[in-house]
């Protein structure tokens, strides 16, 4: 007997065959009870040890998976389009601020997460939260995910090397003030051949810390309801500021090569010599900064006006339910473990200093204790005190729009400054910015109209 396609082929084919009867037969592996997925290799470091006992107190099983945050994001998007009965979505998720605004872009009732405020509100948990902390993570007033933090802005800085120059740079307290104690810093340390020690750490044609100091004057690019607010007259008065303090005559910084490391060379050898900083900056800046342990020093950030808030706010972290989740009051008690529970907090300061959203936490000893970085100065009670008055940050599924135009707007803004530097006129300069940020909104605008669902 012969086999027309050859003796390897009809072997490959019965071992197909035995492998498929073997599957067939075996009994159907149990699915998890929960599957969460997160996107950070800390987060499931810290998360690991606890599910355990979560599992033996609820006798249940969790599948804890981690998967970089681009990618979670695209599966998630692709499981959630596929409709809400797919058996591979994900209970639970983690999501980065920057990610989350593309599952915003539905009607509200078409989201992929369900909405969590009656939950937040029977256990009490809207009240202990700081609430501008649910600002990220909601859409026309429904909260969609806890939030895992609240990220408050201080600005760190080399106090050795600013006494050394005259500067006590906590008498600045607003920014007009800071660029003035700035340039003073700069011209002691030019004089003295230090032409590459900056006093400040801004990038010349990235929006981010625009939008940082935008958020302490309240003002987002986009609310959560899709309204623009590029033409509001203090973005442009923002923006002409910002592009002076990078470019021109009265240029005061400088932006380090990527990573955490270039970054800390940067400050240990004084060629960056104050920075914004927030609370989870910390963990790296004293992991791999411990040269200029000691001559660290924080303070609040400087306003523009008497109504800002001293403090920003600067990246982020959810934990959601999805629709797809069978047992929701289950994830709901895994949510709380994870983020709420004494183990949990726990895990979270023995493996960073990010302050917890919750304020009656902010009572534990760790939070109060002197830092010896940072001269003996009590820096988590700073970030406690800023901490409530963080700015609310809507993020939307145009929001990372927004931020090109702002980018677009920063480049003509500084391309300006260092054309007229000799000659600059601040009062042209902001009308220019008024003209470049009319121009963006009505290109967001736009793009927005384009996107919109029927």
């Amino acid at each position: 007997m012969s086999f027309h396609l050859g003796k390897p082929i009809l072997v490959m084919l019965i071992i197909a065959l035995v492998a498929g009867a073997v599957v067939a037969v075996r009994p159907n592996e149990r699915k998890a009870d929960l599957t969460l997925w997160v996107f950070a290799d800390s987060h499931y470091k810290a998360y690991k040890p606890l599910i355990p006992e979560f599992e033996r107190k609820h006798n249940c099983t969790v599948n804890l998976n981690v998967l970089s945050a681009r990618a979670l994001a695209i599966r998630l998007t692709s499981l959630f389009m596929s409709g809400e009965k797919n058996e591979e979505t994900p209970d639970l998720v983690e999501m980065e601020i920057g990610l989350i605004g593309r599952f915003f872009r539905p009607p509200v009732a078409d989201i992929g997460f369900r909405p969590l405020n009656d939950r937040l509100a029977e256990s009490g948990l809207d009240q202990r939260i700081v609430k501008t902390r649910f600002a990220p993570w909601s859409k026309e007033g429904q909260i969609f995910g806890v939030p895992h933090d609240l990220h408050p802005c201080v600005i760190v800085y080399r106090e050795d090397l600013f006494h050394e120059a005259g500067v006590d740079l906590t008498q600045a307290k607003t920014w007009p003030q800071y660029h003035a104690a700035c340039l003073k810093f700069r011209d002691y340390w030019v004089a003295r051949g230090y032409k590459t020690r900056h006093a400040l750490e801004l990038p010349e044609s990235s929006s981010d810390y625009l939008q940082v100091m935008l958020l302490q004057r309240g003002i987002n690019p986009i609310d959560s309801y899709g309204n623009i607010y590029l033409e509001d007259p203090r973005v442009a008065e923002t923006l002409a500021f910002y592009a002076q303090l990078v470019a021109g005559n009265k240029k005061v910084t400088a932006q380090s090569s990527q990573g955490i490391g270039a970054f800390m060379k940067d400050v240990t050898e004084g060629s960056l010599c104050s920075f914004v900083t927030p609370d989870w900056r910390v963990t790296y800046i004293k992991r791999y900064g411990a040269a200029v342990s000691g001559k660290m020093r924080l303070m609040p950030m400087p306003v523009f006006d008497p109504s800002d808030a001293p403090t920003s706010t600067w990246g982020g972290t959810m934990m959601g339910i999805t629709k797809a989740c069978e047992n929701p009051d289950l994830a709901w008690k895994l949510m709380e473990h994870l983020y709420f529970s004494k183990p949990g907090m726990k895990a979270r300061q023995e493996s960073s200093e990010i302050l917890p959203p919750i304020t009656t936490m902010w009572n534990e000893p760790v939070y109060h204790a002197p830092d010896p970085y940072f001269g003996n100065q009590k820096a988590s009670e700073l970030y406690i005190e800023l901490a409530p008055k963080i700015p609310a940050r809507y993020v939307t599924f145009a929001s990372q729009v927004a931020t090109l135009e702002l980018n677009q707007a920063l480049v003509r803004a500084t391309e300006y400054v260092k054309a007229h530097k000799d000659d600059l006129d601040e009062r042209e300069l902001e009308g220019n910015c008024r003209k470049w940020l009319a121009t963006s909104a009505a290109d967001l605008r736009r793009r927005m109209d384009q996107w919109r669902f029927d």
